[in-house]
């Protein structure tokens, strides 16, 4: 059995993003009056279920603005705002060991695809300052600011293998946090978390290796085993 896709998260997957994305939501939250600091285990927390780029909606719950639609938009667009000028300013290079994985499926004739819910501004910004002009040619698809909450039928890594005439159970989905490996297992998709929570933390240099997910691809069990389809970082 083969592997025809690989779908790479950007936060923690391809890139380093965690001490922008925490001096992005701290800044949000002085801008909007909060008296709330995150440290970077707080950070972690709200990545898991949330994911890095809508990690500060943990916030909102346990703040009175909950019910003010209006600030909370705005904490979310400065949020956003404060990352991307980071990006432009520090852009991060990419992780060592993601771009050997890449290198490895490429060679092997798979497909590399990147879907993020970070927004398509900052997704474009990070892979242009990384990858320039190859981008096209290194990734077959690129998705920023996926919804991972939607029908799974329809949801973005449907639609993804829609356009590439590629069936779920030969793709496999990397991600770090809770919305995109839930989404990728709900659309039949195999999923990988190298997300960097626990007190054993394997970060994202001791990526997996593309070996690993084709000894995980061959493995004896029907695709729709979840405890077969995530292996846990």
């Amino acid at each position: 059995m083969s592997i025809d896709v690989i779908f790479l998260g950007l936060d923690g997957v391809l890139f380093d993003t965690e001490a922008l994305h925490l001096a992005a939501c701290n800044a949000a939250f002085a801008n909007a009056g909060l008296s709330l600091r995150w440290s970077l285990p707080a950070l972690r927390a709200a990545a898991h279920t949330h994911g890095y780029a809508r990690a500060i909606g943990a916030a909102i719950a346990c703040e009175p603005l909950a019910r003010d639609k209006r600030r909370v938009a705005e904490l979310f667009a400065d949020k956003h705002r404060q990352f991307h000028q980071a990006i432009l300013a520090r852009p991060p290079q990419a992780l060592p060991a993601a771009l050997a994985l890449i290198d490895d499926a490429l060679d092997a004739g798979c497909k590399i695809c990147v879907l993020t819910d970070m927004p398509a501004p900052a997704a474009s910004a990070l892979l242009e300052r990384c990858f320039g002009a190859d981008v096209n040619s290194l990734f077959a698809v690129v998705t920023g600011g996926a919804n991972f909450d939607g029908p799974a039928g329809t949801g973005p890594y449907a639609r993804a293998l829609n356009a590439m005439g590629v069936s779920p159970g030969d793709a496999i989905a990397i991600d770090t946090a809770v919305p995109g490996l839930r989404a990728a297992g709900q659309a039949g998709l195999w999923s990988v978390s190298v997300a960097p929570y626990g007190a054993d933390v394997v970060r994202p240099r001791q990526f997996i290796t593309f070996d690993a997910l084709r000894d995980l691809r061959a493995s004896p069990y029907t695709p729709d085993q979840r405890g077969a389809r995530e292996l846990a970082a």
